[in-house]
């Protein structure tokens, strides 16, 4: 039976979807004291404190009794039971939307301090969702006061949370009224004020952000108080004029604007909320300049005739627009002179009073501005040299310039870089344009608008298209759009989108041209200069120069430092140029070279990456081309991850032009950053390839490291027998070959595979064979690696002396060699080894010392690595907030360099270590989010930890059910995935459950299947568990 108690609202108790209880009854208010503390005992004096206030019936507890009895009627047996002097409501907390209201929002908050406001927000409408009305509906007394004015102080510190994430996000105009509505409910609350101010800001009001500051100022005086720091700085903010990312503002928008005014009519402007408030946020200065610059039709001239509408009551003196034609069908721009005489007939000077020298020209047209306050839209402007003498000197006049280039060296100019629509801004101009009879399809215009890539003019062609055929509906449009030509289909009449991006390139000189053609062959998302310099062919010096002028003309867009991409339509226009213009013999040149390049700059890469990984040079000496050079290591895995898709294209080419050892070196090259990403399936595609062809050739060495490749992969994904086998022939071919360092690496991944198995004492002795062979060869870096693994080995056998032994051994090789990175990793091994042991105090230092050599030379991967194990060590919850930002940071860098699997681990991380702090809702949300990524990547192990944290977390908060379906969840996987140490902590973990509920016996054969696990692994476990089981021995011994 499916129970809901409601009382955020009028109070109810539904059962299986109906209404059983509801009302003000003493009953339904005796359900409701106990609802808001399900789970605990609520003594029966404060029951009746909560229904009578100091007045109640002459027996009180009879009339409890009576209450209880008609309640339990509609219950489930024990779902209310009295004990000493008190009732308990024994149902999960979350059946009763208070509590799952606290659990949402506190998750959310705990969320947003970890960076994710998406899912933080998601969380907080679904926590608003569940208000019904006024909590405890009907009822009074004092008790029902205090709980109404409580939650309704918990609800304004969730709506401020949610809203300061919306604010954020950039969702001003979403906010704005609900804040309004609450600045009245709250008029000397001073964060409801600065959040309101910064909404009306961002939505370009500022007159209403001013004012409501100088309110609650003046209400403030009034009590002798002055307003915080916090909000005296938005003031100052919005005063000062600042960027909409800071707190944006707008004045109060214009009336009927007065002649001389000749701007073109205008639909109006959907969106653009926070554009357009920058532009008509003041400017200082003795005049005004705005340039509004972006790709072809992303409505440049629509905003800022939009502007000059809105702010016209300022500038009564005229609006004037004039069309510079930059780029129009007319081959030539509008001349400096003829514009010159064009502005001054529109301000009424005579043809005959107007100079034909230009000089003169540019004098008048100053002086006459010079006590004007006038706007002038200088719309498409091409050049600064165009600009130079129609921009007046000193004037109180606004100069709104669009461009669809970036203009430089124009001194005192504000610039509004104007990008495409987002979705919903996009959706509802798409709507507008179609009206609300077409506009039913919301998935297919959904489609419709992302096919048109968010470009306003894209959107009102296919409108007009829609428009002016009857028969065709959204998804006829969308059809045609996904199955041909994309650009032919977005006309309407004689317009087309293709003729406005042909304007943009015809203006390009020659050279530029052919650039912009080939860089549409690259495959990924965006691609870097280098890319560029092996497309073309050209020096990269000259295309950087190149790519630089296609930035100022919004040719292509740059999303990060010296990363580039097209926008999607202009994307798929210069690649038909380039099929329609180049020849297919320099398409594939292009192409030869890029595949080139990249298996150049991936071997750099892994170099710097893995610098002592066994290598073989190529058969081959390959093509040069200038290289990307990458300060620290964490720079070359943002370069692979940034060129992912062009790396694995470029593989697929090699394979395809015939060239299949160029694609084997590069899918070896690959190897590593694959792994690390967590790109499994298509790293196994390349390595199978690779071993393919390496056997083929009868290339054994260089088969045996496509195997080890191939064997690491498929134990990443627990397919161990696949991945023994593969790791035993790459053994079989690197002995046959004669190569020492593959042989070694070889039985490195028997040793890690073994591991994972659970085959511990074969994992030993595989390790203790791969580094015999380094002794062998004298090679003091893989002596010392080889140290490294056989401690680790020796750690998971629980022979701890020996792990130290070998761990300090490979310290000495490393400082010795002066590898700090090995050096660090010793010592982080070494933090390990106490950690188990129970000696946090040397694990602490360890890993701090491995922790300051990794922020020096350390990828960011290992810097996040020992973020984590440092707040691994402290003592919480005394050390909590300290934890959370080591583990925070080190989270932040995972998502930066997209390490998906070590960011599950540090979400699992946050989740216990606010589990150890007694805060398990918030543990749950991080444990949750672990584990959804886990699983969404393939990662087992982390998926285990997650689904047993989240069990933990739901057991202590009371939810047993839901926690034992979790911890066996979490069993389950280990057991697939044999990994020992976490078989052993889940059955732990299932033992406490047991415990809880009172089932010694059913616990005691959890603990009896952890102890010999643990024996081998965590001496400190051992012991906890071994005492834990004699406990619960001598418990039911005394019971029989």
């Amino acid at each position: 039976m499916d129970v809901d108690i409601l009382i955020l609202g009028p109070v109810e108790l539904r059962l299986d979807g109906h209404r059983e209880m509801h009302g003000s009854a003493k009953d339904v208010q005796m359900l409701a004291a106990l609802a808001l503390d399900a789970g605990k005992p609520v003594p029966l004096e404060t029951l009746i404190q909560r229904l009578w206030d100091d007045a109640p019936p002459g027996k009180p507890r009879s009339s409890l009794h009576s209450c209880a009895t008609r309640i339990r009627s509609r219950l489930e047996t024990g779902q209310l039971p009295q004990e000493a002097h008190a009732y308990t409501l024994a149902v999960d907390p979350d059946v009763v939307d208070y509590h799952r209201y606290q659990r949402l929002t506190t998750q959310a908050r705990s969320l947003a301090a970890s960076g994710d406001d998406t899912q933080a927000l998601a969380l907080h409408q679904q926590a608003e969702a569940l208000w019904r009305g006024e909590p405890l509906t009907g009822f009074t007394g004092i008790w029902a006061e205090q709980v109404r004015r409580s939650l309704a102080e918990q609800r304004l510190a969730a709506v401020l949370s949610r809203t300061g994430i919306e604010l954020r996000m950039g969702h001003y105009a979403e906010v704005t009224g609900e804040l309004s509505a609450l600045v009245e409910r709250h008029p000397t609350d001073e964060t409801v004020a600065r959040y309101f101010m910064t909404a009306a800001y961002g939505r370009g009001r500022q007159t209403d952000a001013l004012r409501c500051y100088e309110s609650l100022r003046r209400l403030l005086r009034e009590d002798g108080t002055e307003p915080g720091e916090a909000l005296v700085r938005t003031y100052r903010l919005i005063l000062d004029g600042a960027p909409v990312g800071d707190l944006l503002g707008e004045r109060a928008p214009g009336t009927a604007p007065p002649v001389p005014n000749n701007l073109p009519a205008h639909s109006e402007l959907v969106g653009r909320a926070g554009e357009l408030g920058l532009l008509q946020t003041p400017l200082s200065g003795v005049i005004a300049f705005q340039s509004i610059s972006g790709m072809a039709g992303v409505g440049k001239s629509h905003l800022a005739l939009h502007a000059a509408r809105s702010l016209a009551r300022h500038y009564p003196d005229g609006q004037i627009h004039i069309n510079l034609r930059a780029h129009s069908p007319d081959p030539r721009p509008l001349s400096p002179k003829t514009a010159l005489m064009t502005l001054l007939r529109h301000f009424g000077v005579p043809g005959t009073a107007v100079p034909h020298d230009l000089e003169e020209l540019t004098a008048l047209w100053r002086t006459m501005l010079s006590t004007r306050r006038a706007i002038i839209i200088l719309d498409d402007a091409a050049d600064r040299e165009q600009l130079d003498r129609l921009l007046p000197g000193t004037s109180p006049s606004l100069i709104l310039i669009t461009s669809r280039r970036r203009l430089t060296g124009l001194p005192g100019i504000r610039h509004v870089l104007l990008d495409i629509l987002p979705t919903a801004e996009a959706v509802a101009l798409f709507t507008r344009l179609v009206g609300p009879q077409r506009a039913t399809d919301m998935p297919g215009i959904a489609t419709l608008v992302h096919l048109c890539g968010r470009l306003p003019l894209a959107l009102e062609l296919v409108a007009g298209r829609l428009n002016s055929r009857p028969t065709w509906t959204v998804s006829h449009l969308v059809e045609r759009m996904s199955h041909g030509p994309r650009l032919a289909e977005i006309r309407d009449g004689n317009s087309e989108i293709a003729s406005a991006f042909a304007l943009s390139y015809d203006t390009l000189p020659d050279d530029q041209q052919t650039v912009f053609r080939l860089l549409s062959l690259h495959p990924g998302a965006d691609f870097g200069p280098h890319s560029g310099a092996a497309l073309t062919g050209l020096p990269l010096g000259i295309v950087e120069r190149i790519l630089e002028s296609l930035l100022d003309s919004n040719l292509v867009q740059e999303p990060a430092p010296d990363r580039y991409r097209f926008h999607d339509l202009i994307g798929e226009f210069a690649l038909t140029l380039a099929v329609s213009q180049d020849t297919e013999c320099a398409r594939e040149a292009a192409l030869d070279r890029l595949a080139e390049f990249c298996l150049g700059a991936a071997a750099e890469a892994d170099r710097l990456l893995h610098p002592r990984r066994p290598r073989l040079d190529p058969p081959f000496t390959p093509s040069a081309h200038t290289l990307p050079t990458w300060a620290h290591p964490g720079q070359a895995m943002s370069w692979l991850t940034a060129e992912h898709t062009a790396l694995t294209a470029a593989e697929r080419h090699f394979r395809s032009r015939g060239r299949p050892a160029h694609a084997a070196l590069l899918a070896h090259a690959l190897a590593g950053f694959l792994d690390a990403e967590g790109h499994w399936e298509e790293a196994e595609e390349i390595h199978t390839h690779a071993v393919r062809h390496w056997r083929t050739a009868g290339e054994r060495a260089r088969e045996a490291h496509a195997l080890i490749d191939l064997a690491d992969v498929q134990s990443q994904t627990a397919r161990y027998e696949e991945a023994e086998g593969s790791a035993q022939r790459a053994l079989a071919a690197a002995r046959e070959a004669g190569d020492s360092a593959g042989e070694a690496e070889a039985l490195r991944t028997q040793g890690l595979l073994y591991w994972n198995l659970g085959r511990l004492n074969d994992s030993l002795r595989i390790q203790q064979e791969a580094l015999n062979i380094s002794l062998n060869a004298g090679d003091p870096i893989r002596i010392a690696t080889g140290q490294d693994n056989v401690g680790i080995a020796l750690l998971q056998l629980g022979n701890h002396a020996g792990a130290s032994t070998f761990f300090r051994e490979a310290l000495v090789g490393f400082i010795h060699e002066k590898n700090s990175r090995g050096e660090a990793q010793a010592l982080n091994n070494l933090g390990e080894l106490h950690l188990r042991m129970g000696e946090i105090d040397s694990a602490r230092q360890s890993f701090n010392r491995a922790y300051e050599i990794f922020l020096k030379v350390g990828t960011l991967f290992e810097q996040a690595t020992g973020r984590l194990n440092k707040a691994n060590t402290m003592r919480i919850p005394r050390e909590l907030n300290e934890a959370l930002d080591l583990w925070r940071q080190g989270l932040a860098i995972c998502r930066r360099i997209r390490d998906r699997r070590t960011e599950a681990v540090m979400l699992n991380a946050i989740g216990t270590g606010l589990h150890k702090a007694g805060l398990h809702t918030e543990a749950a949300a991080h444990h949750t989010a672990a584990l959804n990524l886990s699983q969404t990547i393939g990662a087992a192990q982390e998926e285990a930890q997650a689904l047993r944290g989240l069990g933990m977390a739901e057991l202590h908060s009371g939810r047993p059910a839901v926690a034992s379906e979790h911890l066996t969840a979490a069993l389950s996987v280990a057991r697939r995935i044999n990994a020992t140490e976490e078989i052993a902590r889940s059955c732990s973990a299932l033992a406490e459950l047991e415990i809880a509920a009172g089932r010694d016996g059913a616990a005691l054969r959890h603990l009896e299947k952890a102890l010999p696990l643990f024996e081998g692994l965590n001496r400190f476990e051992f012991d906890r568990i071994r005492s834990q089981v004699n406990k619960i021995r001598h418990t039911v011994d005394l019971r029989d």
